[in-house]
C-alpha cells in the first residue's frame, strides 16, 4: 500500500462517528469539530438506540448508513472496537481514526496482540487506520478537524504529532503568530499507518512547504530513515523527538507503546539527513516562523539594531553562539549611519544603537534600517523596539513592513513581553513576512537554524524546491 492509500484521511468526502456520544462528553469533540469547520459533506452518528444526535439523524450501526462512507472516526468502548472494525470492512470504509485507547500503550503482549489483529482486520478489508489512541486529522482546507475553535484558515505547515492534545495546543499557539496548517495529524499509537509513512505523505503533498513532527518513538525506525534519507533537505523537517533519556523512554511507552532510543542515535540521523532539533513547543514555534516567514537565502550575516542598549550586547552573543556572523558594513553604510543618527547615546558599530530617543523619533529607527537594507554585505536584520506610543508603534510597523517589502531580506523584530502592550499591532508584521519574538535570543537561535537548512542544501548541491 502506498501513499495514495492515505489521501482519504485528508479529503473525505463523508463521515462516519461511531460511538458518537449524546451528551457532552470527550468523543463529542470530532462532531462540534466537523461543525466548527463546516464540513459539507455528510456526517453520519452510529449510536445503538439514538435516533437523532444534535440535529443530525443517527444510525444504529454502519450497515444503516444509505451512502458511502470514505472515513470513519471510532471512539465506542474498547471491547466493541474489532467489531467496529469488521462493520467498516462490510461498509467498504477507506479510512479509519480509531480514537479509543486503552492498547499498547498500556504495556504487556496483550495490547500489542490486539492492535496486530486490528492491522489483519484492515488489509482484509482494504482501509487504513490512524491510532489507536489518537485524536486524528486538522485539515482545514477539507473542512475536517478534531477540535472545535481551531483555525479555518489554510498554510503551509504539516504537523505530525503522538500527541492529540499537542496538537490543540500547538496550532492555537502557532495561529497568535499567524501561522497556519495544511494538516495536523495526532496518529497516537500507529498499529497501522507509521510516522514514516505520514511523513513521506508530506513531502509529496503540494500545500505542505514545512514539515514538523512531535515523535515520542517509531514502530518503523528504518522506514523513517528510508523516507528521510530519500527526501532529505526537499523540504524543511522540523523534529521535537522526545523519549530519548531513560525517564523519558518510560514516559513514552506508557503514553503510546512507543520504542524510543538513544539521543546519540537520532542526533546522528538528524545530522546526516539535515532534520531540524528542537528541544520544546517554544523553540518548535521559534523555528517553524522562521521557515515561515523569512527568505531561504543568505549566508546568516546579521545585523543587530536596538534603542535600549543592554539587548544588543546579549544580541551579539547570541549571533556568535549561533554559529552567525556579525555583517561587516561598507564605508558607505557606515557614513550614511553618521548622517542619520546622532554623534551621542548611539553606536554606529554593529550591534548599532540607535539610542531611546528612537522610539519618538522613528526616523532613526527606519532611516538606519533603509540603509543596511542596501548593503549586499547584511542578510538579516535583528530589530528591536518600538514607538513610544501605538499611534508610533503602528508607524514603525508600517516602516518595517515596506522595507521588508522593497528589499526582500530577513527582517526579524523582537519585541520584549510588554514592550508594546497592544499584541493586535503586530499582524502586520505576520502578514508582511516579519517574525516577531520576544527576546533576541530566541529570535537569532530561530533564524540560525534557517540558514543551516539553506547552509546544508547549497553544500549538497539541491536548488530551491
Amino acid at each position: 500500500m502506498g501513499k495514495s492509500d492515505l489521501d482519504v484521511f485528508f479529503k473525505p468526502r463523508s463521515i462516519a462517528l461511531v460511538g458518537l456520544p449524546r451528551g457532552l462528553k470527550a468523543g463529542k469533540v470530532f462532531l462540534l469539530g466537523l461543525m466548527d469547520q463546516g464540513f459539507d459533506g455528510p456526517v453520519y452518528p452510529i449510536h445503538p438506540t439514538a435516533k437523532e444526535i444534535d440535529g443530525l439523524k443517527a444510525f444504529r450501526s454502519l450497515d444503516d448508513v444509505p451512502g458511502e462512507v470514505d472515513m470513519a472516526i471510532i471512539m465506542s468502548p474498547k471491547e466493541t472496537v474489532m467489531d467496529a472494525l469488521k462493520g467498516c470492512a462490510r461498509k467498504k470504509v477507506k479510512a479509519v481514526v480509531l480514537y479509543t485507547s486503552g492498547f499498547s500503550e498500556l504495556g504487556g503482549d496483550r495490547g500489542r496482540q490486539e492492535e496486530a489483529r486490528m492491522q489483519k482486520i484492515a488489509r482484509a478489508g482494504g482501509f487504513r487506520i490512524i491510532g489507536p489512541n489518537c485524536m486524528g486529522i486538522y485539515s482545514p482546507d477539507s473542512k475536517i478537524a478534531s477540535f472545535p475553535g481551531l483555525p479555518r484558515v489554510p498554510g503551509k505547515v504539516g504537523f505530525l504529532s503522538q500527541s492529540g492534545s499537542l496538537i490543540h495546543l500547538f496550532v492555537h499557539m502557532c495561529g497568535s503568530h499567524m501561522l497556519y496548517f495544511s494538516h495536523a495529524v495526532s496518529y497516537g499509537n500507529s498499529c497501522d499507518v507509521d510516522l514514516y509513512e505520514l511523513v513521506d505523505r508530506l513531502y509529496t503533498d503540494d500545500d505542505t512547504q514545512i514539515i514538523c513532527s512531535y515523535c515520542e518513538g517509531v514502530k518503523d525506525g528504518e522506514g523513517l530513515v528510508r523516507v528521510m534519507r530519500e527526501n532529505a533537505l526537499k523540504k524543511p523537517f522540523i523534529m521535537w523527538k522526545v523519549g530519548k533519556t531513560s525517564s523519558g523512554m518510560r514516559a513514552a511507552s506508557s503514553h503510546t507503546g512507543s520504542l524510543s532510543g538513544s539521543g546519540h542515535l537520532w542526533k546522528g540521523i538528524f545530522h546526516q539527513y539535515g532534520i531540524t532539533e528542537v528541544k520544546d513547543i517554544e523553540e518548535l514555534m521559534d523555528t517553524v516562523m522562521a521557515f515561515y516567514h523569512l527568505p531561504l537565502k543568505g549566508e546568516g550575516r546579521v545585523v543587530i539594531v536596538s534603542g535600549p542598549g543592554g539587548p544588543a550586547v546579549s544580541a551579539a552573543d547570541a549571533a556568535e553562539l549561533n554559529d552567525l556572523s556579525m555583517a561587516y558594513l561598507t564605508d558607505n553604510t557606515i557614513q550614511e549611519l553618521k548622517a542619520i543618527l546622532p554623534p551621542t547615546g548611539t553606536s554606529i558599530k554593529n550591534p548599532i544603537d540607535v539610542g531611546m530617543s528612537a522610539s519618538f523619533d522613528l526616523g532613526l529607527y527606519l532611516d538606519t534600517l533603509d540603509a543596511l537594507a542596501r548593503d549586499k554585505g547584511v542578510d538579516a536584520i535583528i530589530i528591536v523596539g518600538g514607538g513610544a506610543t501605538d499611534e508610533l508603534t503602528a508607524q514603525y510597523i508600517d516602516g518595517l513592513v515596506r522595507i521588508r517589502k522593497v528589499s526582500g531580506k530577513a527582517i526579524i523584530a523582537v519585541s520584549y513581553p510588554g514592550f508594546i502592550q497592544d499584541e493586535g499591532l503586530l499582524e502586520p508584521l505576520y502578514t508582511g513576512g516579519i517574525p516577531v519574538y520576544s527576546t533576541p535570543e530566541r529570535a537569532l537561535g530561530a533564524y540560525s537554524k534557517l540558514v543551516r537548512f539553506h547552509r546544508l542544501r547549497k553544500a549538497r548541491g539541491i536548488k530551491k524546491g
